[in-house]
């Protein structure tokens, strides 16, 4: 029947079709190889917690970005790696010193560590060669300067402060493994502790030699426009490199020539390839200060005038620093000019006039003929100046006036030296120090 021979043909077209759509997706995905250069910094988030007091320990993180090859993504973030801790020694003198006299009397020692291996997420494992240490730093962005006084930026400094220790105890409530974070937070501040990388630290680590990858093929891509190559991207854009050395406010100069490598591809509205990863930004010094005593902090500015692609070929481009990853040790800022300067809050002026009311307040409670256990009270917070978790256990153990005014008043002694005699805090960008810097009209 005609109708039947219809119905049979269009049932065979069918098949064919689903046929022919399962063959292509059966065809294998088309990748090539690209190359991933020594040199090129990778950064490490830590999985789980570890000890680094013996060389040999295991361990396991993430990469917390990504990394590029002139165009297209060789390593994505969250690929695993694997490493150990390479070498362990102890930390300099001065601030072995500075931690006994904290009331921390563990034999401080530094990590250097390797990462031999990537695990993507399909299983694959690529061996690699690579060296370095933990780096605890922070995003840093520029803040537009606002003038207040004293009081009101004192005010700020508080209540930050207040809203900070609040959302850290709603963290401590509701992140999971409480009591292992409690545990660790309790450790560290006793005179003795363990050394330990805990979960979530960061490593910057070079690549020795470089490494073959495999990727997904990009035909588009490769058809890009050269002649876009170079071009200057649109005012405000912002670009994500990498220093090619440190810079310090203790130790460059005015003039200095400052260089950071792109890190990530820049494209134009219509996503044609202007400044693939790898090319180089050129810049000087304008600024240098470095710390001084009476707690005088650096100051450091740069900026970049010039791009250069890996053929050699140079354009003009002005770009500014408005962001970077900072030690959260020393309080970096970044203002509208691009000048990165050590900050310390207003709030400093209170720490060791705290000290010295609680102090005074134990004495005079002392004197009034205050209970032994009120006393000790007091004289735990006043410890906590001078040796810390030991400081407060000596002061409750003593029960007298005379142990609360003397641990008091040196806490307060080493507050107001460390804020207003010595020296300062300098601004220093290590090597490999991730920025952002926008790029300003032509």
């Amino acid at each position: 029947m005609p109708s039947s021979r219809i119905l049979a043909f269009s049932a065979s077209l069918l098949l064919s079709a689903q046929f022919a759509a399962s063959q292509e997706s059966a065809a294998p995905e088309q990748t090539r190889t690209v190359a991933v250069d020594a040199g090129v910094p990778i950064h490490v988030v830590l999985d789980k917690r570890v000890s680094f007091t013996k060389t040999g320990q295991p361990l396991r993180g993430h990469i917390s970005q990504p990394i590029y090859v002139y165009d297209q993504v060789a390593v994505p973030a969250g690929t695993t790696v694997l490493g150990k801790v390479a070498e362990v020694h102890p930390v300099a003198k001065r601030k072995r010193v500075d931690a006994i006299l904290g009331g921390d009397f563990t034999p401080l020692c530094e990590a250097t560590v390797e990462f031999d291996t990537l695990v993507f997420e399909d299983g694959r494992k690529v061996a690699i060669q690579s060296a370095g240490a933990a780096r605890d730093s922070a995003v840093v962005r520029m803040a537009p300067s606002t003038q207040k006084g004293l009081w009101q930026q004192t005010k700020g400094a508080v209540r930050t402060a207040v809203l900070t220790q609040k959302q850290n105890l709603e963290d401590m409530i509701r992140k999971p493994n409480k009591m292992e974070r409690l545990k660790n937070g309790l450790l560290a501040k006793l005179p003795y502790h363990p050394q330990v990388f805990d979960a979530g630290a960061q490593f910057v680590a070079e690549l020795k030699t470089p490494i073959q990858v495999q990727v997904h093929a990009q035909p588009s891509t490769e058809a890009a426009k050269t002649e876009d190559l170079g071009a200057h991207p649109a005012a405000d854009t912002v670009l994500h490199a990498r220093l090619s050395s440190e810079l310090s406010s203790a130790t460059n100069q005015r003039g200095d020539p400052v260089e950071a490598v792109l890190t990530e591809p820049v494209y134009s509205a219509d996503h044609h390839l202007l400044l693939p990863e790898g090319t180089r930004l050129l810049g000087s010094i304008l600024v240098a200060n470095p710390a001084k005593r009476l707690g005088q902090n650096g100051e450091l500015r740069f900026t970049f005038k010039e791009v250069q692609l890996a053929s050699g070929a140079k354009s003009p481009m002005r770009g500014q620093l408005t962001g970077a990853d900072a030690s959260k040790a020393v309080n970096v800022t970044i203002d509208e000019e691009g000048g990165a300067h050590a900050t310390e809050s207003k709030a400093k002026y209170l720490a060791p006039l705290a000290i010295v009311l609680l102090a005074q307040a134990t004495g005079e409670s002392d004197n009034d003929g205050v209970n032994g256990s009120s006393g000790g009270s007091v004289n735990n917070g006043v410890a906590g100046g001078g040796f810390g978790l030991m400081g407060r256990l000596l002061a409750l153990s003593a029960g007298s006036r005379f142990v609360a005014y003397g641990i008091g008043y040196y806490g307060a002694a080493r507050s107001i030296y460390s804020r207003f005699i010595a020296r300062g805090h300098d601004v220093v960008f290590p090597r490999d120090t991730q920025i952002e810097i926008t790029v300003g009209s032509r």
